[in-house]
Formats: structure tokens, sequence, C-alpha cells
């Protein structure tokens, strides 16, 4: 019985530990980011690139040229279905920081190039959004009809099973999320492996490192995503989007 209990007691002091370090993730994570981006922001690359011209050229190096520049608000640059959208301040500027955020959306763009695993994810979060629209629903028929269940005011067994069948499609909704929320994490890492590559071409040992610094403080923050959601029900946490 000594056994078992130490057993126990290392088991919840490991997952104590686990979750004391998932939920600083979360709650940090995005912060950092934010900090070492005005930190990276503030430095300018030793060719004096325009992001617009580093765009320009490796479209013309990778993309033969098809791949698209759009105009979109401020800090909201991305890549999508062929077409890469920045502002027009990170069009214009030669900042560090401007050039690794937008090589980590032209990796997006060479994932969508050579394989379908980006359209792909985008369909599952598609299904994702509309299935995340019956998790509250769901959750709570299942709860509230268990319980009227055992106190009685819904008799039989049928009863019992729907409710619990009803939970059980909300938290297969819940596993969903996360599945998806991690296969982004594989997505976001591959994306900045190719990101790096292309700096490589422009800038010097000492710029590329800054820019992987950024980088590998974005992708803390998709891990930070990943473990709200996991343990939002333990309300430590900020609420994430379930899919997005």
């Amino acid at each position: 019985m000594e056994i078992v209990t130490y057993i126990i007691i290392v088991l919840v002091a490991v997952f104590a530990i686990m979750l004391c370090f998932c939920l600083a993730v979360a709650s940090f994570s995005f912060e950092n980011y934010y900090e070492k981006h005005k930190e990276i922001d503030q430095k300018r690359n030793s060719l004096g690139l325009s992001t617009l011209e580093y765009v320009t050229e490796l479209n013309k190096t990778y993309f033969n040229g098809k791949l698209q520049v759009s105009r979109c608000a401020e800090f909201q640059d991305h890549y999508s279905h062929g077409r890469i959208a920045l502002s027009d301040k990170t069009m214009s500027s030669n900042s560090l920081a401007s050039l690794a955020i937008v090589s980590h959306e032209l990796g997006h763009a060479k994932q969508d190039a050579t394989s379908d695993k980006l359209t792909k994810h985008w369909n599952l979060i598609k299904v994702g959004r509309i299935c995340g629209y019956f998790f509250m629903p769901l959750m709570l028929a299942g709860i509230v009809i268990s319980v009227l269940n055992l106190l009685g005011v819904l008799e039989g067994l049928v009863f019992l099973i729907l409710g619990i069948a009803l939970m059980a499609c909300a938290l297969l909704i819940f596993l969903f999320a996360c599945i998806l929320k991690y296969k982004e994490i594989k997505i976001e890492k591959e994306a900045t492996d190719f990101a790096i590559e292309y700096l490589k071409e422009f800038l010097m040992p000492p710029e590329v490192e800054d820019c992987k610094q950024l980088l590998k403080s974005a992708g803390l923050t998709y891990w930070a995503s990943l473990f709200r959601t996991m343990f939002s029900w333990t309300l430590l946490t900020k609420k994430d989007t379930m899919f997005r």
C-alpha cells in the first residue's frame, strides 16, 4: 500500500508541475511575443531591403512570380490561397521583425505550393467551426438530462444513456479542437523552418538568429492556444477560440 501511495503522490506532483508549466505558457507567451517583436522591430536588416523588395525577390525565385501580393490592415499580415497580404507599414519596413514575419507567411506559401496539407487543415477548421456551435448546447443538455435522471425527475435508462451520449459528443468536439490545434503547431513549425532557410539567403548569421528568436516566440503562442483550450475548464487561464 505504501508503494501505491508514493506512486499516486508522484503522479499528482508530476501532473501539478505540468499543469503549472502549461498555464504559465498559456498566460505569458503572448506578452513575451509582443515584447520580443518590439525589440526585433527596432533592428534594420544590413542590406536595407524593404519587405516588399524581399517578397518580390523570393516570389521570382521560388514561385515563378505567381504569388500575388495585396494590401491588408495593420497587424493582419497573412497568406491565403496563393496570395500574401501585407499592410503598408510592413511593405515599406526594413526591420528584421517584418522580414521574419513575412518569411513565415512565405513558408506557408511553399507549403501550399508543394502539398495539400494547408488546404486540408483549413477545410477541417471550417468543419470544426460548425461543430463548435454545438459544443456548449450538447454539454449543457447532457449535464441537465443526467442530473435530472439522477434526481429521479427523468426516470429510465434511456435518459441516462442520452445524457451521457450528449456529453460524449461534446467531448469529441473538444478533442477534435485540441487535435487541430496540435496539427496547427506542426504546420506553423514547418513554415518557420522554411522561413529560416529564406532568411539565410539574405541576412547575416546574427540577424538570422534574431529572426529565429522572434519566430520561436511566435511558435509558443500556438502552444499557448492549445493549452488554453485544454485547460479552459480549470478557469485558471483565459479562454481561447476552439476553432480559429
